[in-house]
Protein backbone atom coordinates (compact mmCIF):
# COMPACT_ATOMS: atom_id res chain seq x y z
CA UNK A 1 0.00 0.00 0.00
CA UNK A 2 3.03 2.49 0.63
CA UNK A 3 4.40 1.62 -2.38
CA UNK A 4 1.46 2.67 -4.68
CA UNK A 5 0.80 6.14 -2.39
CA UNK A 6 4.37 6.76 -3.05
CA UNK A 7 4.03 5.88 -6.60
CA UNK A 8 1.17 8.01 -7.07
CA UNK A 9 2.26 10.99 -5.01
CA UNK A 10 5.44 10.48 -7.31
CA UNK A 11 3.66 10.18 -10.27
CA UNK A 12 1.72 13.29 -9.91
CA UNK A 13 4.29 15.45 -9.01
CA UNK A 14 6.72 14.54 -11.62
CA UNK A 15 3.67 15.08 -13.97
CA UNK A 16 3.35 18.76 -12.32
CA UNK A 17 6.91 19.41 -12.72
CA UNK A 18 7.46 18.28 -16.59
CA UNK A 19 3.82 19.21 -17.86
CA UNK A 20 2.44 22.05 -15.90
CA UNK A 21 5.72 24.49 -16.40
CA UNK A 22 7.23 25.97 -18.73
CA UNK A 23 11.47 25.86 -18.96
CA UNK A 24 12.46 29.33 -18.48
CA UNK A 25 14.56 28.91 -21.74
CA UNK A 26 10.59 29.00 -23.22
CA UNK A 27 9.41 31.52 -21.72
CA UNK A 28 9.60 34.85 -24.30
CA UNK A 29 8.90 36.93 -21.24
CA UNK A 30 11.72 37.24 -18.42
CA UNK A 31 13.58 39.58 -16.03
CA UNK A 32 16.73 41.13 -18.02
CA UNK A 33 19.81 41.26 -16.15
CA UNK A 34 22.66 43.11 -16.90
CA UNK A 35 25.39 42.04 -19.20
CA UNK A 36 27.61 43.33 -21.29
CA UNK A 37 27.25 40.40 -23.64
CA UNK A 38 23.04 41.41 -24.07
CA UNK A 39 22.72 43.20 -27.67
CA UNK A 40 19.54 44.49 -29.99
CA UNK A 41 20.23 45.29 -33.56
CA UNK A 42 17.58 46.96 -35.59
CA UNK A 43 17.49 48.21 -39.15
CA UNK A 44 14.47 49.98 -40.51
CA UNK A 45 14.85 50.72 -44.35
CA UNK A 46 12.74 52.30 -47.20
CA UNK A 47 11.29 51.21 -49.93
CA UNK A 48 12.75 52.33 -53.15
CA UNK A 49 16.13 52.63 -55.00
CA UNK A 50 18.77 54.52 -52.86
CA UNK A 51 16.59 55.50 -50.09
CA UNK A 52 18.23 55.52 -46.49
CA UNK A 53 18.70 52.96 -44.46
CA UNK A 54 19.29 53.30 -40.49
CA UNK A 55 20.89 50.24 -38.18
CA UNK A 56 20.74 51.09 -34.49
CA UNK A 57 23.11 48.64 -32.46
CA UNK A 58 22.45 48.95 -28.74
CA UNK A 59 24.75 46.94 -26.40
CA UNK A 60 24.59 45.90 -22.98
CA UNK A 61 27.62 47.93 -22.01
CA UNK A 62 25.54 51.16 -23.22
CA UNK A 63 27.46 51.55 -26.38
CA UNK A 64 24.72 52.50 -28.69
CA UNK A 65 25.87 52.96 -32.36
CA UNK A 66 23.54 54.72 -35.33
CA UNK A 67 24.98 53.92 -38.74
CA UNK A 68 22.64 55.44 -41.73
CA UNK A 69 22.90 56.07 -45.22
CA UNK A 70 22.54 54.00 -48.88
CA UNK A 71 25.56 52.56 -48.56
CA UNK A 72 25.51 49.10 -48.81
CA UNK A 73 27.66 48.91 -45.24
CA UNK A 74 24.91 50.76 -43.19
CA UNK A 75 23.01 46.93 -43.79
CA UNK A 76 26.44 45.19 -43.46
CA UNK A 77 29.28 46.24 -42.17
CA UNK A 78 31.12 43.20 -44.10
CA UNK A 79 30.07 44.26 -47.50
CA UNK A 80 32.48 43.73 -50.28
CA UNK A 81 30.75 45.43 -53.15
CA UNK A 82 33.26 48.98 -53.18
CA UNK A 83 32.47 49.69 -57.03
CA UNK A 84 29.11 50.25 -55.84
CA UNK A 85 27.93 54.05 -56.30
CA UNK A 86 26.16 54.86 -52.78
CA UNK A 87 29.49 52.72 -50.83
CA UNK A 88 30.48 56.11 -49.50
CA UNK A 89 27.01 57.58 -48.28
CA UNK A 90 27.46 56.24 -44.84
CA UNK A 91 27.33 58.25 -41.41
CA UNK A 92 28.10 56.47 -38.17
CA UNK A 93 27.23 57.98 -34.71
CA UNK A 94 28.32 56.58 -31.15
CA UNK A 95 26.42 57.32 -28.09
CA UNK A 96 27.26 55.97 -24.82
CA UNK A 97 24.21 55.71 -21.76
CA UNK A 98 24.06 53.50 -18.80
CA UNK A 99 23.69 50.14 -18.05
CA UNK A 100 20.69 50.75 -16.45
CA UNK A 101 19.09 52.98 -19.15
CA UNK A 102 20.50 49.73 -21.43
CA UNK A 103 18.54 47.32 -19.58
CA UNK A 104 15.66 49.05 -19.09
CA UNK A 105 15.48 49.48 -22.96
CA UNK A 106 15.74 45.56 -23.47
CA UNK A 107 13.12 45.13 -20.90
CA UNK A 108 10.83 47.11 -22.64
CA UNK A 109 11.37 45.17 -26.13
CA UNK A 110 11.10 41.55 -24.10
CA UNK A 111 7.69 42.97 -22.25
CA UNK A 112 6.48 43.73 -26.23
CA UNK A 113 7.17 40.26 -27.68
CA UNK A 114 10.35 40.36 -28.68
CA UNK A 115 10.94 36.98 -28.15
CA UNK A 116 7.74 35.30 -29.22
CA UNK A 117 7.50 33.50 -32.57
CA UNK A 118 8.01 36.22 -35.45
CA UNK A 119 4.85 37.17 -37.03
CA UNK A 120 5.17 38.08 -40.78
CA UNK A 121 3.00 41.44 -41.91
CA UNK A 122 0.26 40.77 -44.18
CA UNK A 123 1.02 42.30 -47.07
CA UNK A 124 5.47 42.51 -46.90
CA UNK A 125 5.79 44.63 -49.75
CA UNK A 126 3.24 47.41 -48.27
CA UNK A 127 5.07 46.88 -44.63
CA UNK A 128 7.15 48.77 -42.24
CA UNK A 129 10.82 47.19 -42.93
CA UNK A 130 11.97 46.70 -39.92
CA UNK A 131 13.72 44.13 -38.68
CA UNK A 132 15.92 43.16 -35.62
CA UNK A 133 18.04 40.72 -34.19
CA UNK A 134 18.79 39.82 -30.69
CA UNK A 135 21.10 37.98 -27.91
CA UNK A 136 19.54 38.70 -24.25
CA UNK A 137 20.79 36.63 -21.42
CA UNK A 138 21.67 33.88 -24.65
CA UNK A 139 18.56 33.84 -26.18
CA UNK A 140 18.41 34.96 -29.52
CA UNK A 141 15.75 36.02 -32.35
CA UNK A 142 16.12 36.70 -36.03
CA UNK A 143 13.54 38.59 -37.89
CA UNK A 144 14.01 37.47 -41.38
CA UNK A 145 11.06 39.11 -42.48
CA UNK A 146 9.52 42.86 -41.48
CA UNK A 147 8.41 42.46 -38.08
CA UNK A 148 4.88 41.44 -38.12
CA UNK A 149 3.49 43.06 -34.72
CA UNK A 150 2.47 46.24 -34.74
CA UNK A 151 3.10 46.72 -30.82
CA UNK A 152 6.84 45.08 -31.20
CA UNK A 153 7.34 47.54 -34.47
CA UNK A 154 6.15 50.30 -32.65
CA UNK A 155 8.42 49.89 -29.55
CA UNK A 156 11.62 49.11 -32.15
CA UNK A 157 10.29 52.44 -34.13
CA UNK A 158 10.67 54.17 -30.70
CA UNK A 159 14.24 52.67 -30.05
CA UNK A 160 15.65 53.83 -33.58
CA UNK A 161 14.39 57.38 -33.13
CA UNK A 162 15.82 57.82 -29.59
CA UNK A 163 19.07 57.59 -30.87
CA UNK A 164 18.97 58.30 -34.77
CA UNK A 165 19.20 62.02 -35.32
CA UNK A 166 18.71 62.55 -39.81
CA UNK A 167 21.81 64.12 -40.72
CA UNK A 168 21.63 65.98 -44.51
CA UNK A 169 23.38 63.78 -47.30
CA UNK A 170 26.17 65.22 -49.35
CA UNK A 171 25.13 67.63 -51.91
CA UNK A 172 21.51 68.41 -49.62
CA UNK A 173 20.98 71.18 -48.13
Amino acid sequence: MRKKVFLLIFGSLSAVLFCGCMSPMENPYFTVEESGLNWVDIRHYELGKNKPRVRVRLDGNGIVTVREGTSPLVGNPFAKNVDNPQWNDIRETRVTISRDEAVFLFQSLVDKGLFEKPKKPDDIEKANQIYVSANIQNKTVTYVDPVGDPDLAEQLMMVVWMFYHPQPRKGQK
